[in-house]
């Protein structure tokens, strides 16, 4: 059933035959991690990458005195930090588990044979890649050219799902502004 979710995943964005998608199923190993394990620490290498079957995480730096909530990776999303998968190099941020998760992991050196040897999976990694650009390019554009309440505004329309199910002091940070703030935004809303 896990490996059925990141099929679908995958047919939404390319055709993969079944040589590809065979090649592939012994390699994305099932893991569940509790609520509050952490996926990957910051100052570690980010050995593997994971797709989430089901739960969620959140991505997030430890400061001097505080943590700054980066994002949050749902089911059929991707988590990790790819820049140190990818790199070797040690992860700037912390991916931890907000709920019991479920999770396919792969290897760097799996991944990057799997996208050598098959032409469907580098197209898929592209156009993950592509709509990761994407994601981030406006998420930083909604921090430079937006107000608080037009990020919250923005949050409830792309992400109404998280609203109710992420705390939140986790969303105020990931919007840039205080728990107080943000329920002040909430309130008016109402």
């Amino acid at each position: 059933m896990e490996h059925a979710r990141l099929r679908e995943l995958i047919a939404r964005m390319t055709e993969m035959n079944d040589e590809a998608w065979e090649a592939s199923i012994d390699r994305f190993k099932i893991k569940r991690l509790k609520k509050r394990q952490y996926f990957v620490k910051q100052g570690d290498v980010c050995r593997q990458v994971g797709f989430i079957v089901s739960g969620y995480t959140r991505l997030f730096y430890n400061l001097k005195d505080a943590e700054v909530t980066k994002d949050f990776n749902t089911e059929y999303m991707f988590c990790g930090s790819y820049a140190s998968f990818i790199s070797k190099a040690p992860a700037h941020f912390n991916v931890i588990a907000m709920e019991p998760l479920t999770l396919l992991v792969i290897g760097r050196e799996d991944l990057l044979d799997l996208t050598e040897r098959f032409p469907p999976w580098q197209k898929f990694l592209r156009i993950a890649m592509e709509q990761l650009f994407i994601s981030k390019e406006d998420r930083e554009a909604l921090f430079l050219t937006c107000t608080p309440d037009e990020r919250y505004a923005d949050l409830v329309q792309h992400h109404q799902d998280w609203v109710n199910r992420i705390p939140l002091k986790y969303l105020a940070s990931y919007l840039g502004m205080t728990p107080e703030t943000l329920s002040r935004i909430r309130a008016k809303k109402i």
